[in-house]
């Protein structure tokens, strides 16, 4: 009979309820007694947030968690990415996202919402519980467990705890309060429209970047039929408020219509006089636009401490470049895989009882930590490095991006080839 493991997972996006559903699988298949209790900060399942890429490693392995069908049905297939001047409207060319034969999958742009709904979906079929309004405030730990300390006075102990709760991670403040998120002095706006001419859209496919002297410009449908919620996403310089605090940013975006003449200023001046289909879609725009400013992580290699560990945006958030829900699912599968080995060994070593409680956490958190790092580093460098390009260089270096585009779409081309080719479930565990 084996000792029984008590996971706690703080925060409910996509890492945390990835390995909440990968780790439910592995422990019931090898019968070892186990609870994963989630506990999240809203008050319910999140409404936020815009239409998020799932490139083709992310949606083989939300196949594998088995909840791609659902998306299907919600999303849309991408396959390419097109480059548009905002001075010209000509086509620049083209960023593979998605073959089917050389990466097994497209690309899928979904609602984020969708995505969690999915996940949710997925977690209650398995019959773990997610406590919503649960405020983490501290944790205590000792060599034989851990206990998560609540704004409402409830505490819960476990044996690990997972730290999956974003960018702004209350779990990340306990473990290592020295690394706090940075603003990179970029936001990004966003909403859905339903176009009413189709026709005035100066790309064809599926997904388009509206290059421009100053950020730029995402124009991408969002539902298998390709004719409604049209989602935009525009990024612009915008100078930090006085008050730095949640509040001081909230107020930023609090007035939709000061937020959508922002935009309009931004990309529909006379320095672009070929954008007013845009200025046209803005006006158009009937759902909330939403506001949010684009942060960075500083990239470390303490993602632990004791029996915490952290995943997902918690441990290396970037700016958003595509393969974020990617990364923060190929966290979990990892840990979920080294679990696995470890509990294989354990067997075979073992003809009795198999304590969890005595897992070598130290040596998986190492392992998983010296796996990951390469392969965050080189999204980090290149997310952070593409919104460094995006600030206003004046109006020869937006010339020199069209004419130099075709350098930048081969080199970032061979990057996202690598990065769409990796599979987590192939990394060597050695």
């Amino acid at each position: 009979m084996a000792t029984s493991l008590h996971v706690l997972i703080v925060g409910a996006g996509s890492a945390g309820l990835a390995a909440a559903i990968l780790l439910h699988e592995t422990l019931s298949t090898h019968s070892i007694p186990f609870q994963i209790s989630i506990f999240e900060l809203r008050s319910g399942p999140s409404t936020l947030g815009g239409a998020i890429n799932l490139t083709p490693n992310a949606v083989k392995l939300l196949d594998h968690i088995g909840i791609l069908k659902d998306l299907e049905t919600s999303g849309c297939s991408v396959e390419t990415m097109e480059m548009i001047s905002s001075r010209t409207l000509t086509s620049l060319g083209n960023l593979t996202f998605g073959d089917v034969d050389r990466y097994g999958a497209n690309s899928l742009r979904i609602a984020r919402k969708d995505l969690q709904a999915a996940l949710l979906a997925k977690v209650a079929e398995l019959g773990i519980q997610v406590s919503f309004s649960k405020r983490l405030e501290n944790i205590q730990q000792t060599p034989e467990d851990v206990t998560a300390l609540f704004s409402d006075g409830a505490s819960v102990t476990g044996d690990i705890l997972l730290g999956c709760d974003g960018t702004h991670s209350a779990v990340r403040k306990c473990i290592d309060p020295d690394r706090k998120p940075v603003y990179t002095g970029l936001s990004t706006a966003y909403s859905y429209v339903d176009p009413k001419n189709l026709s005035s859209l100066p790309f064809k496919g599926t997904s388009a970047i509206i290059q421009c002297r100053v950020g730029s410009l995402l124009l991408t449908w969002s539902t298998p039929s390709r004719s409604e919620k049209l989602y935009w996403a525009a990024v612009m310089e915008v100078d930090a408020p006085q008050d730095l605090s949640k509040d001081g940013w909230r107020s930023m975006g609090e007035d939709i219509a000061k937020t959508k003449q922002r935009v309009k200023d931004t990309y529909c001046s006379e320095r672009d006089s070929q954008m007013g289909f845009f200025a046209d879609l803005l006006e158009q725009t009937e759902d909330d636009v939403y506001f949010f400013p684009v942060w960075k992580l500083e990239m470390s290699e303490k993602w632990w401490e004791g029996r915490c560990l952290l995943l997902g945006d918690a441990a290396h958030a970037m700016p958003p470049m595509a393969q974020g829900v990617g990364l923060a699912v190929e966290d979990a599968v990892l840990l979920d895989r080294l679990l696995n080995s470890h509990i294989e060994k354990a067997k075979r070593a073992e003809s009795g009882e198999i304590n969890l409680k005595e897992v070598p956490l130290e040596d998986i958190w190492q392992k998983l930590v010296k796996i990951r790092t390469p392969r965050v580093k080189k999204d980090y460098d290149r997310s952070v490095g593409g919104f460094e390009g995006l600030k206003d260089k004046g109006w020869l270096a937006a010339m020199l991006k069209d004419w130099l585009v075709w350098f930048f779409l081969w080199a970032i081309g061979v990057k996202f080839d690598e990065a769409f080719k990796y599979d987590i479930l192939k990394e060597s565990l050695d």
